[in-house]
């Protein structure tokens, strides 16, 4: 991908998120298109019950951010245990789903719509945390993504994230993408590797661990030194 075209395919994965908000659950669901057939879906989800259990397990505590915030899927669980919790996502759409979804607990979070490839922190929090997000960011913006996560937290702050594993360096990030109505998109896909994930974080500070969870996912979490 060249410099010029990034910010480009950058704003229409933007763009598709937006559009996706109302079918965006089905991932989780394994609904419409997400559909495998019922032994990979119960594969899927067993997957997904193991990463998600050891999110849990983390309970993450104080002053939460959370970035790339979605449709709330991870918010729902950071309010349980979080004093204050601020959700970040590039799109209100998706953010309104998540309000939806939390109900009276939205109350207690801050949303806030933000470009996280263009957002600085203004203050520090306790943990931080996002869910399938890291894939989406491309080489190229990496380093600048993650030097601002390690300005939004506080010396010796958390730093958590679930995402999907991979066992080999991908060889292109860019992948098409349909939505139900036909519209189809180029986003970022770029699953990275434990090695491809600990090396640019402790280039900023953020000291983790990766731990891959079944066949299909990953939870990275650590410290600021």
């Amino acid at each position: 991908m060249t410099d010029t075209d990034l910010p480009a395919v950058l704003r229409e994965q933007r763009d598709y998120y937006a559009a996706r908000a109302a079918e965006y659950d089905d991932a989780y669901r394994r609904t419409g298109q997400y559909d495998r057939g019922a032994e990979t879906n119960a594969s899927w989800q067993a997957d997904m019950a193991e990463v998600t259990l050891a999110f849990d397990a983390l309970a993450l505590t104080g002053d939460v951010l959370e970035l790339a915030a979605g449709t709330g899927y991870w918010t729902e669980r950071l309010v349980r245990t979080c004093r204050s919790l601020t959700a970040i996502d590039g799109s209100d759409e998706t953010l309104s789903v998540s309000r939806q979804r939390l109900g009276a607990a939205s109350e207690r979070v801050d949303y806030q719509v933000a470009d996280l490839f263009e957002w600085a922190p203004t203050r520090v929090w306790d943990a931080c945390f996002f869910g399938f997000w890291i894939c989406k960011v491309p080489d190229a913006r990496l380093a600048g993504f993650l030097r601002a996560v390690a300005d939004s937290l506080r010396p010796g702050g958390v730093i958590c994230f679930v995402d999907k594993a991979a066992a080999r360096s991908a060889d292109q990030e860019r992948i098409e993408r349909t939505l139900d109505d036909g519209r189809r998109f180029t986003i970022i896909d770029r699953p990275r590797t434990r090695a491809e994930l600990v090396a640019p974080f402790a280039a900023v500070g953020l000291e983790i661990e990766v731990e891959t969870i079944g066949s299909r996912f990953c939870i990275g979490r650590g410290t600021k030194s």
